[in-house]
C-alpha cells in the first residue's frame, strides 16, 4: 500500500510541473478550448501557480496520510488513499471557480465535474461499509452462499471437502475482485497458476478452505468462530443438517 501511495504521490507531484504557462493553451483542460479573447482575460499566471501548489500539496499529504494511517489501520489507509484525492480535486474546483467568472460554458463544466465527483465520493464511501468487513456465509438445504461483493453460490453436490488452514495461497494478481486494506474478495490467481476464490481478512489467524467444483475457496470472518463454522459445514456436506 505504501508503494502505491508513493507512486500516486509522484504522479500528482509530476502533474504540478507538467502544466506551465507556455503549454497551458494545449495541455490545460478548459483553457485550451477558450477563445483568444477569453484567454487574454484569464489570469493564467496565478492559476498555474495555484495549480502547481495544489498538486505538490496533494502529493505530500497523500503519502504522509497513508503512511500514518497504515500504522493504525490498513483499511482506513486504503479508504483515505482512494477518497482523499477526489475530495482534494473537489476542493480545487471550488477554489478555482472564480477563474471562470462570466464564462458560462466553463462554469457549467465545473458544475458537472463537481457533481460527478460528489457522486463518486459518496459511492466509494457507501461501498466501503460493505467491502471493508467480512462477507457473510449462509447455508441452506442445498446451497452454500457467500454474500456481498463478488459473492458466490455453490450447490452442496459441488462441495467436496473442507478444513481449517493457517494461511491462504500466495497471490499473484486478482482476476475479478476487491483487494484493499486487509480484505480480499473475489477471484484471484495464485503464484503457482491456480484460480482461487478469496473472502478473507488477510490478518486472520485461521481460514476455512473449501474444495469445490468451482474452485478452491478461502474464507474467514472477523466475529465468527471458525472451528464451529468448520464443523457446521462438515455436517452440511454430509447432509446431517
Amino acid at each position: 500500500m505504501i508503494l502505491i501511495a508513493l507512486i500516486l504521490s509522484v504522479v500528482f507531484g509530476s502533474i504540478g510541473f507538467l502544466v506551465t504557462e507556455k503549454n497551458a493553451r494545449y495541455s490545460l483542460s478548459g483553457y485550451n478550448t477558450m477563445s483568444e479573447q477569453d484567454r487574454q482575460q484569464f489570469d493564467i499566471v496565478s492559476y498555474i501557480r495555484l495549480f502547481k501548489q495544489f498538486h505538490l500539496t496533494l502529493a505530500a499529504t497523500l503519502f504522509i496520510g497513508v503512511c500514518l494511517l497504515s500504522l493504525i489501520d490498513n483499511n482506513w489507509a486504503s479508504i483515505f488513499m482512494t477518497v482523499y484525492p477526489l475530495v482534494a480535486y473537489l476542493y480545487f474546483l471550488v477554489k478555482t471557480a472564480a477563474y471562470n467568472k462570466g464564462k458560462s460554458g466553463q462554469k457549467a463544466g465545473s458544475y458537472i465535474a463537481g457533481t460527478v465527483l460528489v457522486v463518486v465520493i459518496g459511492t466509494l464511501l457507501f461501498t466501503s461499509f460493505k467491502d471493508y468487513k467480512s462477507s457473510e456465509l449462509r447455508l441452506n438445504a442445498d446451497k452454500l452462499a457467500i454474500e456481498g461483493s463478488f459473492g458466490i453460490k455453490i450447490n452442496r453436490k459441488q462441495v467436496e471437502e473442507q478444513q481449517l488452514v493457517d494461511r491462504i495461497p500466495e497471490i499473484s494478481y486478482k482476476e475479478n475482485g476487491f483487494a484493499a486494506g486487509d480484505y480480499a474478495k473475489g477471484r484471484f490467481r495464485t503464484k503457482d497458476g491456480r484460480t482461487v476464490w478469496l473472502f478473507v481478512n488477510k490478518k486472520a489467524s485461521r481460514f476455512l478452505w473449501i474444495k469445490s467444483a468451482q474452485g478452491d475457496i478461502f474464507y474467514s470472518h472477523d466475529q465468527m468462530d471458525m472451528q464451529t463454522l468448520s464443523r457446521n459445514i462438515e455436517q452440511w456436506i454430509a447432509g446431517n443438517n
